[in-house]
Order: structure tokens, then sequence, then C-alpha cells
């Protein structure tokens, strides 16, 4: 095994204080086909079970695919805040079609979201989530398509938003690496005029979208960090070859995107550890690695220490994943990037390739200078007050 390195400030200590985490896993993208999302049924506040919007039932789950994508186009903003799904109409019969449903974020209404659609021109009915079908014995619990895109549950939004508003409440440090003791003090920042920003692309990586980031990242002078999934790194070698070759850095996404909260200590091993050899191939050498959706546990963080690598998260989420627009994605960023940023996006969808030169011109303006997250870490952690030993 490649020896890798390691962040001196992650030591036992981190392992304690991250077994309780609140964090989470990824809407899948409207660009192509994926596997079937499963819902399971979930009440609301009130105890009343959750509502759907409900599009139509298919033959093929292609076709539902299609059928969303053709609702995007033709309605974009008013399925703007809507997380689609397919799923089987009935998992004991298999050819009883697909049922494609979408459900709106939890202060939405669902019938009046529904009625702006039909006065749109759509067609959509309102049910119970009750009425999706329960989960076949061989659904995947994760949604992956080859292009990489991952489509994000209602639940793992919350948790997704968590991980933001965790860190604005905990040290750069601690918000970036959960469970460091070190310190920031505010005048060695400003005394060292420390202004380094970090965007971080996860999932992918997709043909068409990531080589499109990659061209912008290379005229606007910025070297970025990629978390790619492995199974879908290793069917693009020649794009996980120019990251590296462009000065990037490629860290780890795991190999199936699953909710590592889910597996063994040894499997979640074994995703990071076959991820790690699918890179090195490409002549990537991974250090860091980002549990899906940000979800881990104590066994997360012993398999990746057992890796020789050091877990990350992010402190500032553009929500592209969700809203795949790049007005919006702008909008997010305009009230939250700013100096220190480790900007979540993703390496799938065109709307963050749309945005992103304006993101990085709006993060110029407020001091940013970008570099990868690796190097952001190292160097606020230099300026940091030590709490823990140094391995």
């Amino acid at each position: 095994m490649r020896r890798r390195k390691s962040f001196g400030f992650l030591t036992a200590g981190l392992l304690a204080a991250m077994v309780c985490g609140p964090f989470a896993d990824p809407p899948q993208a409207a660009d192509q086909p994926h596997l079937s999302t499963v819902t399971t049924l979930r009440k609301d506040a009130d105890g009343q079970a959750v509502k759907m919007l409900q599009f139509g039932v298919y033959r093929t789950e292609a076709d539902a695919w299609v059928a969303w994508k053709a609702i995007v186009r033709r309605q974009p903003d008013m399925v703007a805040d809507l997380v689609p799904r397919v799923s089987q109409q009935r998992p004991d019969l298999p050819d009883s079609g697909f049922v494609l449903r979408a459900a709106p974020l939890p202060d939405l209404d669902p019938n009046f979201v529904c009625r702006r659609i039909v006065g749109g021109g759509g067609s959509c009915l309102v049910v119970d989530a009750a009425e999706q079908p329960a989960a076949a014995p061989t659904a995947a619990p994760e949604d992956n398509d080859h292009n990489g895109v991952v489509t994000y549950s209602p639940d793992q939004s919350r948790e997704m938003q968590e991980i933001e508003r965790q860190a604005s409440r905990l040290s750069r440090i601690a918000a970036i690496v959960p469970g460091n003791e070190a310190r920031v003090d505010i005048g060695a920042l400003k005394a060292s005029r420390w202004n380094l920003c970090s965007l971080t692309f996860d999932d992918g990586p997709h043909p068409a979208v990531t080589p499109r980031i990659l061209d912008i990242l290379r005229g606007e002078g910025v070297r970025a960090t990629f978390f790619p999934i492995g199974n879908v790194a290793v069917r693009h070698p020649r794009i996980i070859q120019r990251i590296v070759q462009e000065g990037h850095e490629v860290g780890n996404h795991s190999l199936t995107h699953p909710n590592m909260r889910t597996l063994s200590t040894e499997a979640q091993r074994a995703q990071i550890a076959e991820t790690n050899r699918i890179l090195a191939q490409a002549g990537a050498d991974p250090v860091l690695f980002r549990p899906p959706a940000g979800r881990w546990n104590s066994d997360t963080l012993t398999a990746v220490d057992q890796e020789k690598m050091s877990p990350a998260l992010w402190n500032v989420d553009t929500r592209d994943w969700f809203t795949r627009d790049a007005g919006k994605i702008m909008a997010q960023l305009e009230a939250t990037g700013t100096i220190g940023s480790v900007v979540l996006m993703h390496t799938t969808y065109n709307a963050t390739a749309e945005a992103l030169p304006r993101a990085i011109g709006l993060l110029r303006t407020r001091g940013c200078r970008f570099v990868t997250l690796s190097e952001w870490i190292t160097s606020l952690n230099s300026l940091a007050t030590p709490r823990i030993a140094q391995r």
C-alpha cells in the first residue's frame, strides 16, 4: 500500500468527537436516467402522511426520466424546488411499469405546487407517500448512473443543510475536519492577511460537464479539489488524468456513493481502498475522503484513518445539486461566500458550469485566493493554536 499524507491534527480524539455527528447523502439530475430511488413513508410534524406529486406511469425507467427531463424543459421554474424519483409501480411485478413522482421540500405545499404545474399546462396528482411502492429487496440504496449524477432525497437535503449550519457555529478547521480541536485566532488570521478559499467538486466525473468545468478553471487560473466516485472514475480515466495534469487535487468520494453509516468498518474501508486503487491507476493519490452527502460515523473515521487519509467536509453549499439553476447557485453563494469558504459544488450539472465563472469572480472580489482543499487545511492549521499532539 502506498503511503499517503495524513494531516497532523487528526488523532484518536477526532474519532471520539465525531461519533454522534448529525451529518448526511445527495436530487438526481434530470439530464440522464438513473437507478430507482425508493422513498419510505414519512410523517410530518402533525403525524400526517407526507404528500408527493405523481406525474405518470411509464413502461421503462428510462421513459420516466425522459418524461421528467421534458417537464423540466417545459416548466423549469415550476419544478425547480422538486426532488424527482422513479420507482417500480409494483416491485413484486417486474412488468408493472415505473412511476415518476417528485417530493417537494417540507416548507412547500404540494397542492399549491401541483396547481401551479397544471396551470402552466402540465399535469400531476397529489398522492400520499404511503402510496409509493415498497422497496424491492434488490433495489440499490443510492442512485448512480454512468455519468456519476446522484439524486438527493429530502432527508439528505436537510442533513446537508445541517452541515452548513454547523459550520457557522464551529471554528473554520472544525467545520471542514469535524472534531479537530485546534482553534484559530481571528487576530492571527488578520495579521497574516489569510485569504484562502477552496472550490470543491463532488461526484462524476461527467464526460461532458467535467471537461467544461476544467476548461473554465484553466481559463481563470484556479486550482480546485475534485471528489470523484470510484465506479464512475474507472470509466473516465482520461478525465482523472487531466484533473491531475492541470494541477488540481483529486480526493476520494467512495466507490458507489453509499450511505457510509449503513456499512461496517470493513465495507467502508473497501469503498475507500478500491476507489484509491482506481484513482491511482489514473495518476491520482488522494489524501482526503469526503463521505457521500457528508454522512459518516466512527467506523468511517476508523476506515479513513486505516487508509492514512483525512475526512473533509465543506462550509458553503451552493445547493447546485438541488436547484440546478445558475441564478440560484449564484444567489446562494452571494449570501454565504467569503474568505475562508470551502465551497461545495458538483461536477455533473451544466448549471454549475454556467455559474462557475461568476462564482469565481464574486469570491475574488471578496478577497479570496484559491487553493486546493489540502492546502487550505494545512495553511489554516499552521495558524491555529494546537490543542492536541501532532503525529
